[in-house]
């Protein structure tokens, strides 16, 4: 009998894509290291700041605990898990402090290294101390009972969509505005070739000029944004009834993931413009569509899986095309970087690229859900009652 896919696995890359970004950042400026500077031993530095070496360890406790807990939720013993964590954690860091040689402004060091595996460690032992003292199965018998079937990356889709919201979309709740990031980042990538302008305006300030020039002279901006706010919030509930059958738990997750969004949306407007504009989102528009997108989900109570999955997708296609009209300040990204000191900004980056596919990750999972569940129902003996399609 294969075992229920765990959420583990797919938050375990989420961490481990943390950790990257945090390590590599600025992803620029990359250049091909000397043979007299590159060294297979890492060198030991002379000064290590404190702030530096709270941050190595921690920065992995995170990454240990989650993929420990996977390879033991994948039925590994705890001696294998504990091993396998502890080989592959080393192993990312020690990669990464290699690879430091060929960013400007990291320096590689044993000192990062040793207290990395140090902290993957750590969240080893922490993993082994929840599956000796039962929680782990606990919250496998929890999870069973809230997503029936679980499947690993419906509720890694729940946990990372918060995440996504750190960093401040075009309009509150507003995730998916993919294309003028890659755009510029193409518009980078080829700004020595000769046939980028047959692709891309010499100035980048067209591509929101040019593409935005009609949504400007709407009459009705605030419906725009109650719109988009609505979708935003409605596309993680429609997830939740997609992947939840009983209606209690649908409400109770619903509940929370409204409480979330507002929650974060709050917080990331704390952080990236000052604690006095914490509230600046709540407008009449973005109050009217937090509603409208929280009674939808109330609306999806008692429809079933099939149904919830098929209106998530028509609901994320909607965001997507509508948040691609809303205007973007092309110099948002540098204003946040300026105002953001510290580590956060790498994090912050991430959140950032979290906030732009999570929609696009939503709807391949809701399509995969909507093939598998098809598969089963061919599968199954028919039933009666209203529930023969949850």
């Amino acid at each position: 009998m294969a075992r229920p896919r765990s959420a583990a696995w797919p938050l375990s890359g989420v961490a481990v894509a943390l950790v990257v970004y945090a390590t590599l950042y600025p992803l620029s400026g990359w250049h091909w290291p000397e043979g007299q500077v590159f060294r297979w031993a890492l060198p030991r530095l002379g000064h290590e700041a404190a702030s530096d070496l709270a941050g190595n360890i921690l920065g992995y406790v995170p990454l240990g605990l989650i993929l420990c807990l996977a390879h033991l939720r994948s039925g590994r013993p705890a001696w294998w898990a504990a091993c396998l964590t502890l080989a592959s954690a080393s192993a990312l860091s020690y990669t990464l402090e290699l690879i430091q040689y060929a960013v400007p402004s990291r320096i590689p060091s044993l000192t990062d290294w040793v207290l990395n595996s140090l902290g993957a460690a750590w969240g080893v032992l922490a993993a082994l101390t929840l599956h000796a003292l039962g929680v782990v199965a606990a919250w496998h018998t929890m999870v069973q009972r809230w997503f029936g079937s679980p499947s690993g990356w419906g509720p890694a889709l729940l946990w990372i969509w918060p995440l996504g919201l750190l960093y401040p979309p075009p309009l509150p709740l507003g995730q998916g505005q993919l294309l003028p990031p890659v755009r510029l980042l193409w518009l980078e990538w080829t700004q020595d070739v000769s046939w980028q302008g047959w692709l891309l305006p010499d100035d980048p300030i067209l591509i929101w000029s040019r593409a935005h020039a009609s949504w400007l002279a709407l009459p009705w901006p605030g419906v725009f944004e109650a719109a988009v706010v609505a979708l935003g919030m409605l596309a993680p509930l429609c997830v939740v009834c997609a992947l939840v059958r009983a209606a209690p738990m649908r409400l109770a997750l619903m509940a929370m993931l409204v409480m979330a969004g507002m929650g974060v949306t709050t917080l990331s407007s704390a952080l990236n413009y000052g604690p006095p504009q914490a509230l600046s989102w709540v407008t009449l528009p973005s109050s009217q569509g937090l509603l409208v997108g929280a009674l939808g989900g109330a609306v999806l109570l008692h429809r079933s899986r099939l149904t919830c999955a098929w209106l998530g997708l028509l609901v994320l296609a909607v965001l997507v095309w509508l948040i691609h009209q809303a205007p973007t300040d092309p110099y948002q990204a540098q204003a946040l970087q300026s105002w953001t000191q510290g580590r956060f900004i790498r994090f912050h980056g991430l959140a950032r690229w979290v906030g732009l596919l999570w929609p696009y990750a939503a709807m391949l999972w809701l399509a995969a859900h909507l093939v598998r569940r098809r598969a089963d129902l061919r599968e199954a003996p028919p039933r009666e009652g209203p529930d023969a399609l949850a």
